[in-house]
């Protein structure tokens, strides 16, 4: 019988062949066991819950950058990576959607969000409606109507009650994003702004909603969340987008503010 040699010089190439395989395999083991999450900053205190709970339960570490809406779905088609994005509202997703940078069987809502006057806590300027915000030296921030939907809702606000030009005379600022008149009401740099009615359950002892009346208003926002095209595990990504919109999830986004289901809407919206 024919005994079989390895050359003693052929022993370092047989070797090497073998640990280039393990170090693959165990290459693609931990980027498996990863998913990288975009997501608008507005979703953080729940984000940050639901991912905690995710990595507990798969076994997986879970990567989130949190940014403005538009900011994080720029880096996303930027790097061409991440597996998962979460809008702040409908209008981002569409642009997500129309850019490929999402798949669209994947994209689904969850949580509601009510336009809303927010005020300091106690409300000392006494603002209880839309006519407030036209009294004298009041000063009234927005959010950029040309970037955000909320932005857009509020000039549909104020033209539908007629009220265009006296409150626009009081608009002392339009942010970027609804989180920087948050700071500013804080700052106590203005004395109004129009925001998602989520953003009082993050300063509570702060901030607190003044609620238009449902005839008052245009739209609602709706937060979406969808799996990426860039995915490299799109299998994780997609229970990933299943756990967020899930009763434990949803249960989630409740305690933090938001609303989860279409009949928690009529009563400021219809």
């Amino acid at each position: 019988m024919n005994k079989i040699i390895f050359h003693k010089p052929l022993l370092p190439v047989v070797i090497s062949f073998f640990l280039l395989i393990l170090i693959s395999i165990c290459s693609c083991s931990k980027s498996a066991s990863k998913i990288s999450v975009f997501a608008a900053a507005g979703a953080k205190p729940a984000i940050d819950d639901i991912s905690k709970m995710f990595e507990e339960e798969y076994k997986v570490k879970v990567e989130i950058n949190y940014g403005g809406g538009g900011e994080v779905l720029s880096k996303m088609e930027i790097a061409k990576s991440g597996d998962i994005y979460i809008a702040p509202e409908q209008k981002f997703m569409s642009v997500a959607r129309d850019k490929d940078v999402v798949e669209p069987e994947t994209i689904r809502v969850v949580a509601y969000m009510i336009p809303v006057i927010v005020v300091q806590k106690g409300n000392p300027k006494q603002i209880h409606g839309l006519n407030d915000l036209f009294k004298p030296k009041m000063r009234v921030a927005v959010v950029r109507d040309e970037t955000t939907l909320l932005g857009k809702y509020a000039v549909e606000i104020f033209r539908k009650a007629g009220l265009t030009k006296s409150i626009k005379k009081n608009i002392v600022t339009e942010a970027a994003r609804p989180d920087g008149v948050i700071t500013m009401l804080i700052a106590g740099q203005v004395d109004a702004a129009i925001t998602w009615h989520f953003y009082q359950y993050l300063a509570p002892d702060k901030i607190e909603n003044i609620f238009f009346l449902p005839e008052e208003l245009t739209g609602i926002g709706e937060m979406q969340i969808a799996v990426s095209q860039y995915s490299r595990n799109k299998k994780l990504s997609e229970q990933f987008v299943d756990f967020a919109v899930s009763s434990e999830g949803k249960a989630i986004f409740k305690k933090h503010g938001y609303i989860i289901e279409t009949n928690g809407l009529k009563k400021y919206w219809h």
